[in-house]
């Protein structure tokens, strides 16, 4: 793999917000990585493709584990939270997307940061923006990017015919992935309706979750993760409803990232993985500390020994940390980049990368795109 530059299109802000990415430069802080791009091999990816695809399998066994064990309180499930994940599971309800993050070892081997299997973000730069600036700047060559047939032929099997997509609207990215998806339900020739999310009722007579026009809600795919809907004044009522929510309860289980040490005590030292600990005890080497329902890169502290070597702030303090051996990364060009491998049910098929200066990489970190040779 290599880091390459290239001359920036003329007008390319313009051009990627009619292309549905208007938060490219957010507070005066650019996301978006026009004049670089990343050059993979495509041995290099079918091996990316296959890790994260076996990674995928190692979380649905440690699932599995979790329900049987019931080790909710080590994931941070509340008591009144267990009922509804474990209902969501035992039913098998359907899931549709989920977002793995690599980063190379100094081996160059690829490890497991965490999992974003609820509410991931980068849809719209990984499926809609790096393809079209791989069509204007290298139009001979292959980007890893199955994305949206994927999506499209999930949602068409998935036997749904009216998707509601609800949102928080409280920022640009969030609303710009939900029309998307909507978009992209409409191609598969299902019924879409975007709705804010607390235009999402309850009917008490119908015993039903409806719309704004009191319409029911067969099944709601939604930017917003589990553990604010878990705090929202519906959620007793999820359980017993017949509507299904994209992503699922149960995947409220993957997203705690005390997952990661599970699976470090049921897959020891397997190569996608990386040591990772609950216990808060001084270890050897560098360390990432992280709240287990963080985003974005918040509240992450990075240790050597018992040296501060950075940190971040923002709104996850407070919560229990996990403590996972940090990825040595080889740096190009003085940046560590970020491989987010997308997931369409048990299938990885498509790649986003971001990279970074510091060693966190964080939500306005820069999107690059990438072709494949």
């Amino acid at each position: 793999m290599r880091r390459i530059t290239v001359s920036e299109r003329p007008g390319w802000k313009t051009l990627i917000e009619n292309q549905g990415c208007g938060w490219h430069s957010l507070d005066d802080i650019c996301s978006w990585n026009e004049t670089v791009a990343y050059v993979l091999t495509s041995q290099e990816v079918e091996e990316l493709k296959e890790r994260a695809e076996e990674v995928h399998q190692m979380y649905l066994k440690a699932v599995a584990h979790v329900v049987s064990e019931a080790l909710w309180q080590r994931l941070g499930i509340s008591a009144d939270s267990v009922d509804i994940l474990r209902s969501s599971y035992e039913r098998g309800e359907w899931s549709l997307t989920g977002r793995f993050d690599f980063m190379m070892d100094a081996a160059g081997e690829m490890k497991l940061i965490e999992y974003n299997p609820d509410a991931a973000l980068t849809l719209v730069e990984t499926m809609v923006i790096q393809h079209e600036w791989r069509k204007a700047h290298m139009p001979g060559m292959k980007q890893w990017n199955d994305l949206r047939q994927s999506l499209v032929e999930a949602w068409r099997g998935s036997g749904f015919q009216h998707v509601h997509c609800a949102w928080r609207p409280r920022h640009i990215e969030v609303a710009g992935t939900a029309h998307l998806m909507a978009d992209i339900i409409r191609e598969a020739g299902l019924k879409a309706t975007l709705m804010a999310l607390h235009c999402l009722g309850w009917n008490p007579h119908t015993q039903a979750f409806v719309d704004m026009d009191d319409q029911e809600v067969e099944c709601c795919w939604k930017v917003y993760p589990w553990d604010w809907m878990l705090a929202e004044r519906f959620a007793p009522h999820v359980r017993g409803a017949r509507c299904r929510f994209v992503e699922p309860a149960w995947r409220h289980l993957l997203s705690s990232k005390a997952m990661l040490a599970v699976l470090w005590e049921l897959f020891p030292d397997h190569p996608a993985l990386l040591p990772c600990f609950e216990a808060d005890e001084l270890r050897s080497g560098s360390w990432v500390s992280k709240p287990i329902f963080g985003r974005e890169g918040h509240n992450i502290v990075i240790r050597r020994e018992s040296v501060v070597l950075q940190q971040t702030g923002g709104e996850f303090t407070g919560q229990r940390q996990i403590h996972q051996r940090m990825a040595e990364s080889p740096r190009f060009d003085g940046y560590v980049p970020q491989f987010g491998v997308w997931m369409v049910a048990d299938k990885a098929v498509a790649l986003g990368m971001r990279e970074e200066l510091n060693h966190i990489i964080e939500g306005h970190s820069l999107f690059t795109p990438h072709v494949v040779e």
